[in-house]
Parts: C-alpha cells; structure tokens; sequence
C-alpha cells in the first residue's frame, strides 16, 4: 500500500475540520471552555480559569490554553475553540496507525486509523471545545510509552536497538512521563492512573511469560534508578508549576475543591453524575462506534478459534484486550459514569477490530467469507433502518431549520446503495474502505443539516437581546434555557436559576432583571409573582442535540419545538 498517511488525513478533514464553526457552542460543558478561554484573552488572568464572573476550579487548565492561545491566531469563534478538539482528534488517529502498524503492518495501521477517524463518537467529541478528546489523545500515548519503556518483545525496540538497553527504556519513559504530565494537566490524575493500570499488568504478564534470569529482576534489564528518577522529576516540573501557583493564590482549598471532590467525590458520589446500571457502557460503546459497531461480530469469530487452539493467542492481542478492558472495568466500577470517559479505549478496540476484518478478509473457507458478507448485510440493514427513521424526522428537522431536511436520510440510503453494489458486484476487500468513507459523509451531511442551525442560532438572538437591554444595575438570570452557552455570546454574568420558587424570587426583586426563560415555564412562574413582566423577545427554539428514538419514532414538530423568552421586570 502506498504511503496512507494523507489518506487518513483527508478522513479527518471531512469527520473534524468541515464545518467545524458552522454549529453554536452549545448549552452544554463546552460553554464553560468557550467562554473561560474568552476570559483569559479578555482579561488576562492566564493562571486561574474564570467562568460566569467565579474561578472555575473543576478542571486543570491546558485545555483552556489551548483554547486561548487558538483564540490568539484565529480570533475568537467557534471554530476556533474547537480546533483543539479537532487537532487532538487527527492526532489520535495517526497514532493509533502508528500503534497498529508498529504491532501488525502498514494496513492493519491505515484500517485502525480510518476507524477511529470515522466513528460517530470520535467525531462528535472533535467537533466540541471539550477536553475528552486531547486528554485521551495524551493518555493513549502515555499508555503506549510506557508498555514500550517495561516491554520484554524486540517488537518494541527501536531501529538497530534492543528494548534492554538503557537509552530505549529512559526515552520511552520518558515520553510516558512527558504525556502523562499533559493529561494531568488538562483533567487531573486520571492521565497517570490509566496508563498505569494498563502497562503495568502487562509488564508483569511478560515477566512472568519469560524464562530466563532477567525476569527475576525487579524491573526489566536497562531500567535504572536514574531513569525512574528523571521522569518523575520531569514529570513534576511539568505539572508542580501550575498547581503550586494555584496554591499560592487559592490556598488549600483548591486542592480539596479539585483533588477530593472533582476527583474522589465525581468517581465515589452521585453528587456530579445520576448513578448509571452496570452496563451502562455497552450501548455507548454500540453507538459511539458506529457505523463499524456490526463488525465487532468478528471479535467472537477470532474468540472461537483461539478457543480451538487451547486459548493461546499472541502478546499483542493481550496487549490490547488489557488496554481497553482495564480503563473499561474501572469506569465501570464508578459511580458517576458519563460516556466520553471511555474514550481512551477506543484506539486498542480500533486496532482489534482491523485486525480482525484483515484475519477474515484473508483467504480462508467459504464460512468465514459468508460470516463478513453477513456482518456487512447487517450493516447495510442498520443504513436503511436509520435512514427510514430520518426519513420519518423530516418534519422535525424542517421545524429545526434544516435547508435540505431530508438530505440525511437520503444519504444513508447511499450509503446503503453503496455497501450493497461492493458486496454483491465488487470484492470483499473494498468492504471496509466504503464504510470509511460513507461514514465520512455521513457526518457532514448530519453536522451540517441536524446539528447546524441557520445563523443567528437562538442563543445568538437571545444574546443579542440581553446585550441591547443590558444596563448596569441589571443581573440576567437563565431558567432551564441558554444557561451556559448564552455568557459567551451575550459577555454577560448570568444567574442559574434551578427552581421555579427560585426563579420566581428572582423575577419579583426590586431590582431590575432580565430573565431568559422558555414560554412553557414562564406560564407556571407568573401566578407566584407579584410584578408584572414585560416580554423582550420570544424565538422558537428546536434542540436537536437532545433528540431521543421517541422523537424519531413517533416524530411532532409542535413537541419538540420550545418557545424560549426574554423577559425583565422592568
């Protein structure tokens, strides 16, 4: 195969970059970025985030200088506090080709690579100023430093270097140290702790798998002390700065608010997230990796035969069922689960995955070509399926503002159309590269006609009316609607009103308010008030990204659609 590097480039262009300012910044965690980084360029205040007028103590602060420093070149935008996001996602998928590649071939390495860069889960959190997708893009690096630093297999060694001898092992602990420091410092100490619970069971599975003299070692041959020592001295010189200035100023209670409670509490409690079944991960595995979601089927035919020749199976493939189950189970265990925690697993599950279409793609007996013929037929049914559920969603999509609403599910009976012609008229082996780039287009076309809505979108109009009727004295407060991603727009301080009693008091004060409030709500909040209001703006409003399977069921524009009001007591 020629050199892939530009094709898995041009696979993030369309799955990342495309389109990346077209979207608002939603009413979601991607505000509280957004508008920080705004803050530090504003302000100029580069140690401490600040958000809604308070210091933001939840996160460490990398990703809001990443943000920041963006905003610098670019201007401050959309596109411009995603592009950290964005450029963190093309990082992940060339190293998960170098990953794949370095343990397999060239092609099993582009596979892997296309993968990660066209699953729907990848692509909705490269397309969000959120820090999931950088700091996992640290941690899969720390995590494959680090095997390479304890690794006892020549697989590992560089050219014309064996993995025994010290300068292997100091430049890939190293490197561990390096990465593992940045992903502390963009969400705190999980950036060391997954790394570890993953390389550290394989360096003891290898020991204990090696019969010689070196494996009564208490480390691997060429790991000295000093070695140890200087990355945990780089280490804390990367990550100690930070933290001791925010010390300095904040005092202990920052490193309660954020070691104890951001950490501890958000993994122990259900203080931060509702508690979640034990399964909760497999469907958002099913779905964050679609479309190649059917493929893991494949995974069970590689299971049968390793069961068939006594359960042997080869080091990499340990490698890799340990990376992404350890993460897997201790995110389980935890209390307060949310989705994109996993996302550290999905370079090892890509790399299984292609090497598992590439085993069934070899030249075998007819059964295994008629199992890929039916993983793929299930795929075309998935396609179709979906499709006839967009199509059904037209009305809701029009009502959104979509230009071309019935674009998405025709796109996915294309991609349907597509997958049939290469099954039943082409070969097998294009099976994969089709599904890249269907699932490619498929999400622009869904950026661009689902979650883009025609500028201004609500939350700009909605700003744009605090900002004319803002007058100082005034204090904006946000009931259930434009909470958070409206402070960016607006650049004003709002209020997070929670309660209808609250939202009331609010709007009764002697002082004067301005309330951004839905229609529904307001209804309900009139007969505990005593004031009389006066109505500023009112703008429909249809939130796509909440959309549920009922919606796409049993689709009602009218039950989606919100009418969200600007209302002040003056």
């Amino acid at each position: 195969m020629s050199n892939p590097l530009p094709r898995l480039v041009a696979l993030c262009v369309l799955t990342f970059f495309l389109g990346l300012g077209r979207s608002p910044i939603t009413d979601s965690d991607e505000a509280f970025y957004a508008e920080s980084a705004r803050q530090m360029v504003t302000v100029g205040d580069w140690l401490t985030p600040h958000y809604n007028a308070t210091v933001r103590f939840e996160k460490p602060v990398l990703m809001y200088w990443m943000v920041a420093v963006s905003y610098l070149v670019a201007g401050v935008g959309e596109a411009a506090a995603r592009f950290p996001s964005a450029l963190a996602g093309l990082t992940l998928v060339l190293l998960t080709y170098s990953v794949a590649r370095r343990w397999g071939d060239s092609d099993t390495g582009f596979l892997a690579g296309a993968i990660v860069a066209t699953t729907f889960g990848t692509s909705i959190m490269a397309r969000q100023a959120l820090p999931d997708l950088p700091v996992t893009t640290f941690i899969v690096f720390a995590t494959w430093a680090l095997i390479r630093a304890l690794s006892l297999d020549p697989v590992d060694a560089a050219s014309g270097q064996g993995v025994d001898t010290p300068a292997h092992r100091r430049k890939w602990l190293l490197a561990a140290a390096f990465a593992s420091a940045l992903a502390v410092l963009t969400k705190g100490p999980i950036g060391v702790l997954l790394p570890a619970i993953v390389a550290v069971p394989l360096a003891y599975y290898e020991r204990r798998g090696r019969h010689d003299a070196s494996s009564n070692r208490l480390w691997p041959h060429g790991l000295t002390a000093s070695t140890v020592l200087i990355a945990l001295l780089l280490f804390v010189a990367i990550t100690g700065p930070w933290f001791l200035a925010m010390w300095s100023r904040h005092g202990s209670a920052y490193l309660v608010q954020f070691f104890a409670t951001e950490n501890v509490a958000r993994f122990t409690t259900a203080e931060f997230n509702e508690p979640r079944p034990i399964l909760f991960y497999l469907p958002v595995l099913a779905g964050g990796f679609f479309p190649w979601t059917p493929f893991a089927v494949l995974w069970l035919a590689g299971i049968v035969r390793m069961l068939r020749s006594g359960g042997r199976t080869t080091l990499v493939n340990v490698r890799l069922i340990v990376w992404a189950s350890a993460p897997l189970a201790f995110y389980t265990l935890s209390v307060g689960k949310q989705p994109r925690y996993i996302l550290p697993i999905l370079t090892p599950l890509a790399i299984l995955l292609a090497r598992a279409i590439r085993k069934e793609l070899e030249v075998r007996p007819g059964s295994s070509q008629h199992l890929f013929r039916a993983v793929s037929a299930t795929a075309i049914a998935v396609s179709l399926g979906l499709g006839l559920l967009l199509l059904r969603a037209t009305p809701i999509l029009e009502a959104a503002g979509s230009g071309y609403p019935s674009l998405p599910a025709l796109t996915l009976f294309g991609v349907a159309l597509a997958l049939s012609i290469v099954l039943f008229v082409g070969t097998l082996d294009v099976v994969p590269m089709t599904v890249a780039i269907t699932s490619a287009i498929t999400v622009v076309v869904l950026h661009s006609q689902v979650f883009s809505p025609p500028r201004p979108a609500p939350v700009e109009q909605v700003a744009a009316t605090i900002s004319t009727h803002w007058r100082p004295g005034y204090t904006v407060g946000a009931y259930h609607a434009f909470g958070r991603n409206q402070i960016f727009y607006s650049e004003h301080p709002s209020q997070n009103l929670t309660t209808l009693d609250q939202t009331a008091a609010f709007l009764d004060a002697p002082t004067p308010m301005l309330c951004i409030i839905s229609e529904s709500d307001l209804s309900k909040v009139n007969p505990r008030i005593t004031r009389s209001l006066r109505q500023l703006d009112r703008v429909p409003y249809v939130d796509t990204a909440g959309f549920r399977l009922r919606d796409l069921l049993q689709p009602d524009a009218e039950s989606v659609r919100r009418i969200v009001l600007v209302v002040t007591n003056r």
